[in-house]
């Protein structure tokens, strides 16, 4: 059982005034009849678990026939159900505009119609005032079934009678015809509250079925909200908890190879406080044996400054020996175009060796070794 819903009247009419109740904890806890009863059902202070009450409209019984019918037997509940609601079409003169229900009450069947066309106008006046009902239901079927008399009730929007499975409107041309011999008890007061609050339990016979049926929403109540939310966390911390790791790791994989590479470095160099200064000792003692980094880019460089005054003359082959010096020949028309790109090595301080040779084309060459001074 819902606690907490709005209870409206149906509209048969545009810019109805319509009665509402806002039923909550198994109670009324307001009423009142407003052109807007979604606005002014509204507390004063909503929580979140009731923004979004359900909502159940009340149809006037002047707008609904209710039939009960005996059971048929040997034949299932829904074949039953079937079978009345066909019988109830069967007997009504508009059978083409009615929409029919049905349920099971006490061993029989009983059928509620109501006319399409009212059916559709009512609900599109409901979504004009941003109400779209869970359930529709015939107000007269709000009252209990009695075998002994008949009770009334007064809607403000409707006045219903029932007496055992006959439902009319509170007329007195029906009090006279219908219910002339028994004694009629109204539900008012605290009883009528009560009725009124127990409306979830009757939801059986309700409207809003077949092609009237409501359309499945897809709402997020609270709980579904916070998970997304903590879904939402756990994955924004993943995200900055992996690249946290991966460099976690490249820290640890690079203090390996840095420990690695003072080890290697210790024989050569002795003990270091880090990487860096290791690396610094290491040029150093390379300078000092005339061995390092500067052995062939020096004299490499050098040799191509010499030929660039020297258009005639170009290098076929370079090489660097284990020794320290660059070796290269160099080829031209003439020796007399190669001697002065030597001559400019000799200036520049480096020691050099040249052997002259012609190769089978009848150029000029010279195999000549560089070191660095």
């Amino acid at each position: 059982m819902n606690q907490n819903l709005l209870l409206i009247a149906f509209p048969a009419a545009d810019d109805e005034a319509l009665y509402w109740w806002r039923v909550g904890d198994g109670a009324v806890q307001a009423s009142g009849c407003d052109p807007e009863p979604l606005t002014a059902s509204q507390p004063k202070e909503l929580d979140e678990e009731k923004d979004d009450l359900p909502v159940i409209a009340l149809v006037a019984s002047h707008l609904t026939t209710i039939i009960g019918h005996e059971a048929i037997s040997d034949v299932t509940e829904d074949q039953a159900l079937a079978a009345a609601i066909l019988a109830a079409k069967a007997d009504s003169l508009e059978r083409e505009n009615s929409h029919t229900v049905a349920t099971m009450e006490n061993g029989g069947v009983v059928t509620a119609s109501i006319g399409r066309d009212i059916l559709s106008a009512g609900l599109v006046r409901l979504q004009a005032l941003n109400l779209d009902p869970d359930a529709i239901l015939p107000s007269g079927w709000l009252l209990p079934a009695t075998s002994d008399g008949a009770v009334s009730a007064d809607f403000g929007f409707d006045q219903v009678i029932r007496a055992d499975n006959i439902i009319a409107t509170d007329d007195p041309a029906f009090r006279e015809f219908l219910f002339d011999d028994q004694t009629i008890s109204p539900i008012v007061g605290d009883a009528f509250d009560a009725m009124l609050a127990s409306v979830s339990e009757r939801t059986d016979l309700d409207f809003r079925s077949g092609p009237f049926a409501k359309k499945a929403q897809r709402t997020m109540g609270a709980p579904q909200k916070r998970l997304l939310g903590w879904m939402a966390a756990v994955l924004i911390i993943l995200s900055l908890a992996i690249p946290l790791v991966q460099l976690a790791q490249y820290h640890r994989a690079a203090e390996a190879a840095d420990e690695a590479a003072l080890a290697s470095a210790a024989p050569v160099v002795g003990e270091m406080d880090g990487p860096d200064n290791a690396e610094r000792a290491l040029d150093q003692r390379l300078i000092a044996e005339n061995r390092g980094n500067i052995m062939f880019p020096v004299p490499a460089s050098a040799l191509y400054s010499a030929l660039q005054p020297s258009q005639n003359v170009v290098i076929t082959r370079m090489a660097y020996g284990e020794n320290g010096i660059v070796l290269a020949t160099l080829s031209a028309i003439r020796n007399e175009d190669i001697n002065p790109v030597l001559l400019a090595m000799q200036e520049a301080g480096f020691i050099i060796t040249a052997t002259p040779r012609t190769d089978a084309t009848g150029s000029a060459q010279a195999d000549i070794t560089v070191r660095a001074p």
